[in-house]
């Protein structure tokens, strides 16, 4: 699958958290202080079924965007920062949803201020995610950078973006003549969305394919592969 395909299912799946860990929060928190039993029991309800639902979209965001960026755990720049909120509040959320999982659904009576803290210390941090990851993709669109490129390396990392600019280059001079300026296909064929590996793509840059594609290794050096495959990356 593309990386695009990817990218929408990490958009669509951090929404859940954001709000329904929230509101998980103020669900129990009217449950705690509200007087009637019935009106308890159902806030109480509201709550948990909103937290377990949020941390299924967490963990599958998390899975999504490992996915994307091939198994980065932390990167750098803006990418670290938004990772540096995402990891303890996925932790904390696993860990607190787990345990009331485990209660099957039931907060003890003495325990629901501890239980109240830190599912709100899970929220604010995954609203800290929602933020920072809202603000790499504006500053990826302020310097004209796809979103797949953001979210695969981090942009304010002047390298990434020298090296997508030499690799655009190196496919203009080397590629565009079989497979058009665009990347959409001429005697080649269309590049956008290759669903393969970093690694197949280079050897088949490296290797061409007899009588269909000249092959490069004696061209374009192991770094000038990587740049041509970021760039390839980058295209929807």
């Amino acid at each position: 699958m593309s990386a695009t395909f990817w990218q929408h299912i990490h958009g669509g799946s951090t929404h859940f958290p954001i709000v329904l860990l929230l509101a998980s929060v103020v669900f129990d928190f009217a449950a705690w202080r509200a007087r009637d039993e019935s009106m308890r029991r159902g806030l109480h309800a509201a709550g948990f079924g909103s937290a377990v639902v949020g941390m299924l979209g967490g963990l599958g965001a998390v899975v999504a965007g490992l996915i994307m960026t091939r198994g980065r755990v932390l990167g750098a720049g803006a990418e670290r920062l938004h990772h540096q909120f995402v990891w303890p509040a996925v932790v904390a959320c696993a860990v607190f949803v787990g345990w009331r999982l485990f209660r099957s659904g039931r907060i003890p009576q003495g325990r629901i201020g501890l239980y109240l803290a830190g599912m709100g210390v899970a929220s604010l941090l995954m609203v800290g995610a929602g933020y920072s990851g809202g603000e790499m993709l504006l500053a990826a669109e302020n310097e004209n950078i796809p979103t797949t490129v953001a979210l695969y390396a981090p942009i304010s990392n002047s390298d990434q973006m020298a090296g997508l600019a030499a690799g655009k280059q190196l496919y203009l001079k080397d590629c565009a003549r079989c497979h058009g300026a665009d990347a959409q296909g001429d005697d080649g064929p269309d590049l956008h969305g290759l669903d393969l590996t970093d690694e197949q793509i280079a050897a088949r840059i490296r290797n061409g394919k007899k009588g269909q594609m000249t092959a490069f290794a004696g061209k374009l050096t192991s770094e000038e592969i990587r740049y041509v495959i970021d760039y390839l990356r980058m295209l929807k």
